[in-house]
């Protein structure tokens, strides 16, 4: 009874700071703490046992109190535009989390224990240092919109196959030499940036992801396409500028909804230039 009468006299509409919400912790479910050049949270915020939505981007945060991974009514965490160096140990424990987004800070690793989100929806990563990523990341069943963009990364965890929910992936601009083979189980992918990496080769099992729209592969080193993308029926965009291809598989010709192709900075000759027209008479291309 007594919870049910402080929450009665919480406002329905209020903004809380910091000093503010501690002192009402059963009030507060939302605490936008944004730029205000915090260096850390104090351990209480862990009071705000019904916080919901933490926002606490664009300040000088170097490291998150532990107890943060207690805070498990936790849906949404803005911590992007710090300067963090890692993340709670435990914060796998956020079985409600739904968004997580760490990116622009100094972070090299994901803790083992990310595999524990298992109602994230929403991971965005990009520029950290990031130069490899924990297996468990194969956990994330609900995974839908993945952003690891702008990192170091130079392989990719054989378990990226299970994420069968993953509908957005940006890989660019990291040092990828290779992908994994598991590729065929991401069925639900509708677009895919892999610009901007070292990759020389794409596995066959690419062909199999079946709702892929937009497929990003400018600034590698591919000199040869897989037969397979001609299987990728849903896909619409085709971007392989900067490579070192001197043809497109004529096999690209079944696919129906494919209307913009650019080529541009590869090694066309104008015979394979009037061959790739003549084969996709539906798409533009720009070479």
């Amino acid at each position: 009874m007594q919870g049910n009468t402080c929450l009665a006299q919480c406002a329905t509409k209020i903004s809380f700071s910091l000093t503010t919400a501690l002192t009402q912790p059963a009030c507060v479910t939302e605490l936008n703490l944004r730029g205000q050049n915090l260096e850390l949270l104090p351990p209480s915020l862990e009071r705000l046992q019904r916080l919901r939505l933490l926002f606490a981007h664009e300040n000088h945060l170097r490291h998150l109190p532990s107890n943060l991974a207690q805070m498990d009514s936790l849906r949404v965490l803005f911590v992007n535009k710090n300067s963090l160096l890692d993340l709670p140990p435990a914060i796998g424990n956020l079985h409600r989390l739904r968004q997580l987004q760490i990116e622009q800070n100094m972070l090299t690793e994901l803790p083992p224990s990310i595999g524990g989100l298992d109602s994230l929806r929403y991971l965005m990563g990009a520029y950290n240092n990031f130069t490899s990523l924990p297996e468990q990341l194969g956990q994330l069943a609900r995974l839908e919109y993945f952003d690891v963009s702008h990192n170091q990364l130079l392989f990719l965890p054989a378990s990226l196959g299970s994420l069968r929910s993953l509908r957005y992936v940006y890989l660019n601009d990291n040092k990828l030499q290779s992908l994994p083979a598991h590729f065929a189980d991401l069925t639900q992918l509708e677009e895919l940036n892999l610009s901007n990496n070292q990759l020389e080769e794409l596995p066959a099992s690419l062909g199999s992801c079946q709702n892929l729209k937009v497929l990003i592969l400018s600034g590698n080193q591919l000199k040869t396409l897989p037969k397979s993308l001609s299987k990728l029926q849903a896909l619409e965009m085709l971007i392989l500028n900067d490579n070192q291809l001197t043809a497109l598989p004529r096999s690209l010709r079944k696919l129906k909804k494919l209307k913009t192709v650019i080529v541009k900075q590869n090694a066309f000759t104008p015979a394979a230039r009037r061959q790739a027209e003549t084969a996709l008479p539906g798409a533009k291309l720009y070479f």
